[in-house]
């Protein structure tokens, strides 16, 4: 073959890979740019039990799914304890996780966390407990409403933790309808399993122990799919007045194109009536940064039944990536798998409806 045939050759395949690749470009754009479909729970307000409140994963190659608890104790100190199950497919092996922050301990901040293999996971249906590994001490139990108790203890880095929380006046957990949304093709959980319940307990970071009371807050949130490629923020705030309670947590789909793309809902007790509040749209009014990043200052939150309120930081406890640990070459692998850095925000505010209501918050923002 002559070298003006072999480079015609060579030029038509080239040509060709273009026209490809510029298609598989465009695919791509359409899909990344395109509203999600968001299909909403059937039924309306239910209460929870025992079988939601276990894993709903494990099988899959992609999933997440977290028992978060907000502790809210005298002195303005704060606990953010998460339990996890996460499968991230080929790139790594699915594990449980535990972490805790501790914000505000005699005027420091403190975050550790922990992973184990998936197959040390224990479930244990007598006793309604879950545990992350069989000879490590960090796991909830207890048969709700009745009763709850939390243990989390560890050491990293030459620091020690040791968290013991007794629950007790545990008003009944709530989901809307089935609790499942479906974001495209992916699932997504919501159980509000303890709206508001007073505790009691020992934290100690080292030999600093401190006996503790107050009131906490659980929900139980899952996934199929990875979150940080499906979700690009997420906003939760929690509120326990004397006699009531007013919680919600909200995800914002990456592909959204419209306020009114919203996952979750909010619960509300008031004179003794828990009202499913369902989410109309959420629109970031106002916006700040901490540490260059942006995040949400001020938020509107408006309900299908019209109500309006409003969500306003006023403090920032803490805030912490979900690779901290994780560095270099690699730290940058990882954020590109998952489709950007995640940054857990956990702080204090005010919810503006009927008066003004002081909050504590929990966001995460996939940066």
């Amino acid at each position: 073959m002559s070298r003006l045939k072999i480079l015609l050759c060579l030029t038509v395949l080239s040509l060709l890979l273009l026209g490809v690749f510029s298609l598989s470009l465009q695919s791509f754009a359409l899909t990344s740019t395109g509203t999600s479909i968001i299909k909403y729970p059937e039924g309306e307000l239910r209460k929870t039990s025992w079988r939601d409140m276990l894993p709903h994963t494990i099988q899959g190659n992609y999933y997440n799914e977290f028992w978060i608890y907000h502790i809210f104790l005298e002195n303005d100190l704060h606990l953010h304890l998460t339990f996890s199950l996460a499968n991230f497919g080929t790139f790594k092996s699915a594990v449980s996780g535990g972490k805790l922050m501790v914000s505000n301990f005699n005027g420091n901040n403190y975050h550790v966390s922990r992973e184990y293999p998936m197959d040390k996971f224990v479930i244990d249906h007598a006793s309604q407990k879950i545990k992350l590994h069989p000879e490590r001490e960090i796991y909830f139990e207890g048969n709700l409403p009745e009763t709850h108790h939390v243990h989390f203890e560890t050491s990293k880095n030459n620091v020690s933790y040791y968290v013991d929380i007794q629950f007790h006046d545990i008003s009944p957990g709530f989901t809307w309808g089935s609790g499942l949304f479906q974001v495209d093709d992916h699932s997504t959980g919501i159980f509000m399993h303890i709206p508001k319940a007073q505790v009691a307990g020992l934290v100690a970071v080292n030999s600093d122990t401190l006996r503790v009371r107050g009131t906490a807050y659980m929900d139980h949130t899952f996934q199929t799919g990875l979150s940080s490629k499906v979700m690009q923020k997420g906003f939760r705030y929690i509120s326990h007045a004397e006699n009531g309670f007013s919680s919600g947590y909200y995800l914002i789909p990456k592909n959204n194109q419209s306020q009114s793309d919203v996952v979750g809902f909010g619960l509300s007790n008031e004179s003794n009536q828990v009202r499913l509040n369902k989410p109309g749209r959420v629109t970031v009014e106002e916006s700040g940064s901490i540490d260059g990043k942006s995040i949400p200052e001020t938020i509107e939150i408006q309900y299908r039944s019209g109500e309006l309120r409003t969500l306003r930081r006023t403090r920032n406890f803490q805030h912490v990536s979900f690779l901290e640990e994780v560095g270099g070459l690699r730290r940058r692998l990882v954020s590109s798998f998952l489709g950007g850095e995640i940054i857990e925000y956990v702080g204090k505010g005010e919810l503006n409806g009927n008066g003004l209501t002081p909050v504590n918050y929990n966001f995460f923002i996939v940066h």
